[in-house]
């Protein structure tokens, strides 16, 4: 469904499109499968490459009978988009070994595929590639995996297979070779860590649970095991938004259902005060809602779930004025983002193209995601009230919030937040020399640390409470061995690509206006002061020598043993006492407004939905990745 300009509302007369109480209105993009479409496997060559406990129940689906196109997947790709199989309104998994997407890893590298790049080798564990050899020869075998660093997976096809040294080699390169960047010689080449991890996809032989499929290509066939029982099969191939406003003003979506589809779910571009209110947004390849551009668009009270990049993600205000987009996302519950990609469950402006300007992300519950949970780059932005929990699911050296916007990314206020039982994130990542931000009375609990501070300038850390994570606060000096000075490339991109010695930018960032003389590889105007760290292994970690660090200020800080200063810690209320020893101990710290953070009912929501009380305290969300590995590694001089 699409909307342009002219089917414009009025401000303060939207035109409005909602559900009737009571009903549902669901829009998908997808081609429903009528039962007579789902035959019986009696292909003897297929039967025989599947298990034989479902060879009776295996069904198989002519797509071009459907009208269905697929493309065999590509040599080399990221995200996963082959088709979309829904039964009953409930994604269906592809195929993959292992099941339920956990990984294998690699026994050794044997061929990092690096110079000249080529297809690299592998050995690998166990015995189940030896029964692909079928898939090899007739239509192909892919991977994906974290081949080089555990935040980028790409997918490759198989050129071979050989199970009499059970050794595998990739038909294209992957990009910086195959085997752990930890793990090489200066040349850049080596035998791995033995632990990187990998996956095959759309294997005939690996479907072994009910919903899971697999496309035969030759054939353009899709074979499924269905599910138990009656149910409404849905596949899609559509690659564009399921709905679509492009420069269209002062619309509502008011209560509608939007699922399916490789493509977007909702996508804004341009206009002016589009509200998207009490939507589900669900099992979207690529992201829930998107809006790029245009000014004042509302995101608010929306469920969105199950998709293969963002849950939201927002652009909007003009970098060279700093003119705000006044973008709002409101008192969304946002799970399970990126499930074919490690993308952000919500972003706002990344990289120097899309840096966004003057919004407010706020009262948000983003949880049980790949990656991270807000990631925002740009000027001026708000992020307050948020509640962030069991993310980096699928991934490491990621944030709860996280930016890595460079220098000219400032202003942004990152306040009021409650982070919590995410292990294997950063709870404040301010990665790769980005500057300017201020994080204010956060509530960060059971994280893999609290503020990760790498290389830049101007950050202000002040009134936080870290709770039980193993290091409470980092900062380090890695642009002095990554050359974060006027010759790096993308930092000086960055800064020259808006107005930065004149106003507004020079009035605003006085300090980016000499920024390039003054030793920026050097972190300068850091302050860390005033935070209470709770149960922190290590309170304080300083990576770097000593005058490369001098620019970072620490002060004030209190460490304690002490969970009796909160409300009820065992239930994850964090609400400081009003007799608790840190008012005595900072008289300036401010009391942090804990009942205040994330959904909130309203008329879309007038119930908050509880948490999963027993998930989060059973759950396994152990460290992973600590990022201090990748500065090392950064961080070694000739």
């Amino acid at each position: 469904m699409k909307w342009s300009e002219e089917d414009s509302g009025k401000p303060g007369k939207p035109v409005t499109y909602r559900v009737e109480p009571g009903e549902t209105a669901r829009f998908t993009a997808g081609v429903l499968v009528p039962p007579e479409a789902l035959r019986t496997v009696e292909e003897e060559a297929i039967l025989a490459r599947v298990l034989p406990e479902i060879r009776r129940r295996l069904k198989r689906i002519s797509l071009d009978d459907l009208g269905i196109s697929v493309t065999r997947l590509a040599d080399n790709f990221h995200g996963i988009e082959l088709l979309e199989v829904y039964w009953n309104g409930k994604r269906m998994m592809l195929s993959m070994w292992p099941n339920g997407g956990e990984f294998s890893k690699i026994e050794k590298v044997t061929d990092n595929g690096i110079s000249p790049p080529h297809g690299g080798a592998f050995v690998y564990r166990g015995d189940e590639p030896q029964r692909w050899m079928k898939a090899l020869e007739e239509g192909g075998v892919w991977l994906r995996g974290f081949w080089r660093v555990p935040w980028i997976i790409e997918g490759a096809r198989v050129e071979s297979i050989d199970p009499s040294n059970k050794s595998i080699r990739l038909a294209s390169t992957i990009a910086g070779g195959i085997g752990s960047k930890y793990h090489r010689d200066k040349r850049g080449r080596g035998p791995g860590s033995g632990a990187e991890p990998w996956q095959a996809l759309n294997l005939l032989e690996e479907i072994d649970r009910p919903g899971e499929w697999a496309v035969h290509f030759p054939t353009r066939t899709l074979y499924i095991l269905p599910p138990e029982g009656p149910g409404e099969m849905v596949v899609s191939d559509v690659r564009e938004p399921v709905m679509t406003l492009s420069k269209a003003s002062y619309i509502t979506l008011e209560g509608l259902t939007v699922d399916g589809g490789l493509g977007d779910g909702i996508k804004v571009e341009g206009g002016e005060g589009v509200l998207i209110a009490g939507c589900k947004v669900r099992n979207i390849a690529r992201t829930g809602i998107k809006v790029i551009g245009g000014k004042n668009h509302t995101v608010l009270t929306c469920d969105i779930s199950e998709t293969g990049l963002e849950g939201i993600d927002i652009t909007g205000g003009n970098r060279s004025t700093l003119e705000p987009g006044g973008h709002k996302v409101l008192n969304n519950i946002v799970n399970r983002a990126g499930l074919y990609f490690p993308a952000s469950a919500v972003q706002a402006g990344i990289g120097t193209k899309s840096q966004t300007v003057g919004n407010l992300v706020a009262y948000n519950r983003i949880h049980d995601s790949a990656n991270t949970g807000i990631q925002y780059a740009g000027n001026d932005n708000i992020l307050e009230c948020n509640e962030i929990y069991r993310i980096g699911l699928g991934s490491s050296d990621l944030g709860c919030f996280y930016t890595s916007g460079g220098w000219t990314s400032r202003g942004n206020i990152v306040r009021n937040n409650f982070v919590h039982h995410a292990m294997n994130a950063n709870a404040f990542y301010v990665d790769d020399g980005d500057c300017g931000d201020s994080f204010l009375g956060n509530v960060a609990f059971q994280t893999g640390s609290g503020g990760f501070v790498g290389g830049g300038h101007d950050q202000i850390f002040r009134n936080n409470i870290i709770i039980e994570s193993p290091l409470a606060m980092h900062v380090d000096s890695r642009g002095v061995s990554r050359g974060y000075n006027a010759t790096d490339k993308r930092l000086r991109n960055d800064l020259d690509s808006v107005p930065y010695q004149s106003p507004p930018w020079s009035d605003k960032y006085p300090s980016l206006v000499k920024i390039l003389e003054e030793k920026p590889e050097y972190p300068s105007g850091i302050l860390i002061e005033g935070n209470l760290f709770v149960r922190c292994k290590t309170p304080m970690r300083r990576s770097g020598k000593a005058d490369e660090l001098a620019g970072v200020i620490c002060a004030n800080n209190v460490e304690s043993n002490d969970l009796g200063m909160f409300v009820d810690a065992d239930a994850f209320n964090f609400t400081l006492k009003p007799d608790a020893a840190i008012f005595t101990a900072i008289p300036s710290f401010q009391k942090i407004p804990f009942d205040k953070i994330g959904v909130y009912p309203d008329f879309y929501r007038p119930v908050v939905p509880p948490r999963d009380m027993e998930l989060l305290r059973t759950g396994k969300t152990d460290r992973g990745f600590d990022s201090q590995t990748d500065i090392d590694a950064s961080n070694k001089r000739p």
